[in-house]
């Protein structure tokens, strides 16, 4: 109710709505009235204080102490491998504008932005990534060591990065990326945080009716803020409800944004891996998780398309070595976080089998039910298909030498075939996939990767702990002939290719009978072993996990965390437990 008298304004009622419920909607509320406040205020008031910057330094100063910053021609050489290798799925930066802005630089005719000595520090990181991924050997030091502290040393504090905006958050961010990319992982995750809140409290994960100075920087803007949701494999200080920016989309005049829609998908369902599951919603959660990765790379776009059926990976339609190095690299990256994710959401079901073949010292291969072993075979294939495409990678020499992904992903891949040894001891169904990671380990060591060096030794270390032995590989045979292969813990690699194209689904092939008793829900007589036709449009989201009686104890939160060396010391702990008793 409201009342009014002469002279005096009506008394507004107190009328709530349930859109007021939302913090974020209540906040726009109060500003508003903030707003109106303050244009009713006297013009004598007292004005809002802006937040202070310190004044900027010569950029010759700071550049003219450095010996190794590089020569122009040089900048644009390291400029060009940081896009190549991180530039088109991820996105950190402007590429165009800091490339039209290190011209000016080298030139002297700097604008206002490059005389700011954020930009410099910006300008540090991209170069001291550079360097890094560069490789080039460098006496007592990583490459691009000198560059990366001189870019800390100039940092500022975490007010002033935030009043700088989005080219304070890209600072942070490309801190983060040097640091993981040199495998400091702990000191990679607190910026990457640090870069996430930093973009929360600018509001970029909000859809805002602002007017943005640029159609550039608002798709930029977008992007940037997608990397980073991305970068931990999901942002988990922030929920979906409270993200209304909209997803990552192609824009006129604009690197196509498909390699990072792709990544972003990815990574949202890799953060489902890692979430607890109550018993009760724990098969459903599963399920939901392998239908996702399988729907994910049947909706690869087309010039990213993986084709591996013949003697050589084709991208496109192109065979490997022929494609784009740009494509190619983007695509090779995209089907390696896929797959990573089939490792991660099934290496859970492979760690059981191989505890428990230690602890009853019987075929560990027929202790789960049919579907969570064909689920473990599936993930044996995502291994397989790395090591083809870090094969290819390798041999058209456009690996990351000292890139976190392709070193995370070869010794990922590693762990699995480990664990295929320890599953099925002596018959050597792993030893292939063992001796090929290791084989790739070695050339990124012997390019000074001294984080491959460490994960060859630790690789090293597993099998001689388990008693596994690699196998050096057939002269005559390419890898793509055996790892393309589908696999079975009964047979090995089998002859039929897994599928033409990328897709980890079980379509045109058949399954064994147990699998398609589990699926079809009918018993059907005859032995489990051998093979029985399936409808041709089977795929990996068909497989039908209720009944699954081992699956909680698989997936049961708190026993492994995703994370290959932390997951090794627990099974080691476990296999030293189950031979001491």
């Amino acid at each position: 109710m409201s009342t009014s008298t002469a002279g005096n304004p009506p008394t507004a009622n107190i009328a709530p709505e349930s859109s007021l419920s939302s913090s974020d909607n209540f906040g726009s509320e109060v500003r508003s009235l903030l707003v109106s406040h303050g244009s009713n205020c006297a013009a004598g008031s007292t004005p809002v204080v802006s937040v202070a910057t310190p004044e900027s330094l010569d950029h010759q100063i700071i550049l003219g102490s450095l010996s190794d910053w590089p020569s122009l021609e040089e900048s644009q050489e390291l400029l060009d491998l940081v896009v190549l290798n991180v530039g088109i799925s991820q996105q950190l930066f402007d590429v165009r504008l800091f490339s039209d802005n290190l011209l000016r630089l080298y030139r002297g005719s700097t604008g206002q932005e490059t005389r700011s000595t954020l930009w410099i520090v910006k300008a540090l990181l991209i170069m001291a990534v550079g360097r890094l991924l560069q490789a080039r050997l460098a006496p007592n030091e990583v490459p691009g060591q000198s560059l990366f502290q001189a870019a800390v040393e100039f940092l500022p504090g975490l007010s002033i990065l935030k009043h700088h905006g989005i080219l304070g958050i890209e600072v942070v961010a490309l801190c983060a990326l040097y640091l993981q990319i040199a495998d400091r992982k702990e000191e990679a995750y607190i910026h990457a945080s640090l870069a996430l809140r930093l973009a929360i409290a600018c509001g970029m994960h909000k859809a805002s009716s602002d007017q943005t100075p640029s159609r550039s920087e608002a798709v930029h803007r977008n992007r940037l803020w997608w990397r980073l949701a991305a970068a931990g494999g999901y942002p988990m200080a922030i929920h979906d409800e409270a993200v209304t920016v909209n997803p990552p989309e192609d824009v006129a005049g604009f690197p196509s944004a498909a390699a990072i829609a792709m990544n972003v998908r990815a990574a949202r369902i890799t953060g489902q891996i890692t979430w607890s599951c109550t018993e009760a919603s724990l098969i459903g959660g599963v399920q939901s998780i392998f239908q996702s990765l399988d729907d994910l790379e049947r909706t690869m776009p087309a010039e990213y398309i993986m084709d591996f059926e013949g003697p050589q990976i084709k991208v496109g339609g192109i065979p490997f070595t022929k494609s784009n190095r740009s494509t190619a690299r983007t695509s090779s990256s995209l089907y390696l976080s896929i797959y990573q994710a089939i490792i991660h959401a099934g290496r859970p079901i492979l760690l059981y089998m191989a505890r428990k073949r230690y602890e009853a010292h019987t075929d560990a291969y027929s202790c789960p039910g049919p579907s969570l072993r064909r689920l473990a075979e599936v993930c044996v294939e995502a291994a397989s298909r790395s090591l083809l495409v870090l094969h290819e990678l390798r041999n058209g020499s456009i690996i990351a030498k000292n890139a976190f992904l392709d070193l995370d992903a070869v010794f990922s891949v590693g762990f699995v075939f480990v664990l295929v040894d320890v599953i099925a001891p002596g018959r050597d169904l792993g030893a292939y996939g063992i001796e090929v990671s290791r084989y790739i380990l070695s050339y990124l060591a012997q390019l000074g990767n001294r984080a491959a060096s460490r994960r060859l030794a630790e690789l090293d270390q597993m099998c001689a702990h388990l008693g596994c032995r690699p196998n050096q590989p057939p002269r005559e045979s390419s890898p793509t002939n055996i790892l393309s292969q589908r696999f079975s813990f009964e047979r090995g690699y089998e002859a039929t290719p897994v599928s033409r194209r990328g897709s980890m689904g079980l379509g045109g092939h058949s399954i064994r009978h147990a699998d398609a008793e589990a699926l079809s829900g009918q018993d059907v007589p005859g032995h489990g072993d051998l093979p029985v036709d399936e409808p041709p449009n089977m795929s990996l989201s068909d497989i039908s996990l209720a009944g699954e009686d081992g699956l909680f104890w698989v997936f049961q939160p708190g026993v492994y965390t995703g994370a290959e060396l932390a997951d090794w010391e627990m099974l080691e702990n476990q296999i030293f437990a189950a031979g001491s008793a």
